[in-house]
């Protein structure tokens, strides 16, 4: 029997970052499906979905900086539905602003990643992503 597919849910509004997640993701050989949100309106229809029992997330990347909901306020929302309290969430900018790191770490962020201006510091995020999935299918 092979393993299920891991659902990812990526809130993002950047195709380049989009891009590069995607790329951080298949050279930690990751088997997914990875839902992009091009906004947090679309973001938060993905976690009531999930808080319904209509689609299964194993993983939330979230800009901080999204139109209509920002991150945190999709973080908020996640943290409060019992069902997925225990997603890993991670939140995704280019902020280095201490006040909003410790907010989205109040939140319920597992991990809070600094966008880098250079790839190889960009595929981390892979590394970041397959350690909280480990952790939490363990």
């Amino acid at each position: 029997m092979t393993p299920r597919k891991l659902k990812f849910v990526l809130a993002e509004d950047n195709p380049g970052d989009v891009f590069l997640i995607r790329r951080a993701f298949d050279l930690e050989g990751f088997s997914y499906e990875l839902l992009v949100a091009k906004d947090g309106e679309e973001a938060m229809r993905y976690v009531q979905e999930a808080a319904a029992g209509t689609r299964v997330i194993d993983l939330i990347l979230l800009d901080l900086n999204l139109p209509r909901y920002d991150g945190s306020e999709v973080l908020a929302t996640l943290r409060r539905q019992p069902f997925l309290a225990a997603v890993p969430a991670v939140i995704l900018t280019s902020s280095n602003s201490q006040q909003d790191r410790e907010r989205c770490l109040s939140l319920g962020a597992n991990h809070y990643f600094q966008k880098p201006s250079n790839l190889a510091a960009f595929m981390e995020i892979g590394r970041i992503a397959k350690e909280l999935v480990e952790t939490r299918l363990a």
